[in-house]
């Protein structure tokens, strides 16, 4: 009888391991979802405060979008290390994107009293160097829906970036209007991203 107790025993425990590895992915990845969603959202708020407060002083804009900076950056990083249906050359450009974002956001943070030439050059090259790495991720990873998303969201930070970097005597006001604008419609195309990747993980 004692002999056939690891043979019994064995399979059951090896099911048991799998279904709580199994649930811990699943609850994992409903908070990185809730994660994403959260920033997506974030975006869309911080962009409406801006539009309706273009008063607002360059020490309050870099300290929300300081914010936002910080919530996109660590987004990224869990994305790249969490993406395991990703090759890892995506995976890297998201972890260099989030990384990127993460240093900006401490910058602007730590720098609250910044000039507006260098807040204006901050976020320019934050959204050119985001941009194209996103079109690079998007290139270089499957095709599809979500690829289409990523090239609108690259080539509007693109464009963005270089309606900022280029536009000479760059008020205060028309900065605000700009950012809250951009990221009301980057907010918008993160949410329907998040949507969409999720309606894939579950069909």
């Amino acid at each position: 009888m004692s002999a056939s107790v690891p043979y019994t025993s064995e399979p059951f425990s090896s099911q048991t391991t799998s279904a709580q590895q199994a649930a811990a992915a699943k609850s994992f990845g409903k908070a990185v979802w809730w994660l994403a969603l959260g920033s997506a959202v974030f975006s869309v708020v911080l962009g409406v405060i801006m539009l309706v407060w273009p008063e607002a002083t360059l020490k309050v804009v870099a300290a929300l979008f300081g914010i936002w900076l910080l919530l996109h950056g660590v987004v990224r990083i869990v994305q790249a290390i969490t993406a395991t249906a990703r090759d890892g050359a995506e995976r890297a450009i998201l972890g260099v994107i989030g990384v990127f974002f993460v240093v900006a956001g401490v910058i602007a943070l730590r720098n609250l009293l910044v000039t507006l030439a260098l807040m204006v050059t901050l976020v320019g090259l934050m959204w050119l160097i985001g941009g194209i790495l996103e079109l690079i991720s998007a290139f270089g990873g499957p095709g599809g829906g979500y690829r289409r998303w990523q090239i609108a969201l690259g080539v509007l930070s693109i464009v963005a970036a270089l309606v900022v970097l280029l536009w000479p005597d760059l008020s205060v006001v028309a900065f605000v209007y700009l950012t809250g604008a951009w990221l009301i419609l980057m907010g918008l195309i993160q949410v329907a991203m998040v949507f969409w990747a999720r309606r894939v993980l579950t069909a």
